[in-house]
């Protein structure tokens, strides 16, 4: 479930960022969006992106640690 909430805190980040003013990506998104900068809008996305693949790769990694019914090999 961790893997899966990173989504969420991401974007949850882009509205507290915006909300209270707090420098971070959620505002440079936000800020980037409304100026139409198209070249760090890609850059935040494709960073974002990155982001949530190795998360969910290495929250697959450790639960087939965990678990070896989830191991893979001949059966």
């Amino acid at each position: 479930m961790i893997g899966l909430n990173l989504g969420q805190l991401i974007a949850g980040a882009v509205v507290v960022e915006t909300v209270f003013g707090w420098p971070g990506i959620g505002r440079l998104l936000v800020q980037a969006v409304s100026a139409r900068d198209l070249a760090v809008v890609q850059a935040l996305v494709l960073v974002i992106a990155a982001t949530m693949v190795f998360a969910n790769l290495l929250v697959d990694l450790v639960y087939g640690l965990l678990d070896p019914r989830i191991r893979g090999g001949a059966q």
